[in-house]
């Protein structure tokens, strides 16, 4: 091998290297969930829209006064939260921390999915000669999701619907709005 292919073969990996290492991210830090230093981002339902639709939502029926009208706490299935966003989604994401907070507020008990606990509920019950009792209301509901842009902004508004239901009949309902807007990069991406 000639002089100039061995200093290209040294200088190589040497080069790929220093690229890699200017790629990795040695500025990862910790910010506070859904806080002002957190990514916002119009592609996506991130953990502040999150928190700020579930937080909003379980105020609004907990200050509706609903719950009340059922002796406390009132057993509640969370049913179908139907989603019409581009973006697949878990919404357990927004279930559950609207199940957290009415369970701990003791105005409600969510009826849980897994199957081991059914089983358990049900041989109590068996036990003691009782039945498993139903639950009362169900909570369902949809996150939708419009966009819309110009030459300059991109914008998204997430609308996240909730509905709690006795008796056949929607005894509440509400619905938070998350709009976010992005200015659009010069070079069209």
């Amino acid at each position: 091998m000639n002089a100039k292919k061995i200093a290209i073969w040294t200088i190589f990996p040497a080069a790929v290297a220093a690229l890699l290492a200017g790629c990795s991210s040695g500025n990862a830090r910790y910010v506070d969930t859904g806080g002002s230093r957190s990514v916002i981002s119009t592609r996506k339902i991130n953990m502040a829209d999150w928190n700020n639709a579930a937080s909003s939502l379980v105020d609004e029926l907990l200050s509706s006064g609903k719950l009340e009208s059922f002796k406390q706490p009132v057993k509640m299935k969370v049913s179908r939260i139907v989603n019409r966003t581009s973006n697949a989604i878990d919404t357990d994401l927004l279930t559950r921390q609207i199940c957290i907070v009415l369970n701990n507020s003791g105005k409600a008990e969510t009826v849980s999915e897994d199957a081991a606990t059914s089983e358990l509920a049900e041989y109590e019950a068996f036990m003691k000669n009782e039945k498993v009792s139903a639950p009362k209301i169900t909570m369902t509901g949809k996150i939708i999701e419009d966009r819309d842009s110009n030459d300059d902004l991109d914008e998204v508004t997430y609308v996240f619907f909730l509905e709690v239901n006795a008796g056949g009949k929607a005894i509440w309902q509400g619905q938070k709005q998350i709009t976010k807007q992005s200015e659009r990069s010069s070079f069209g991406f």
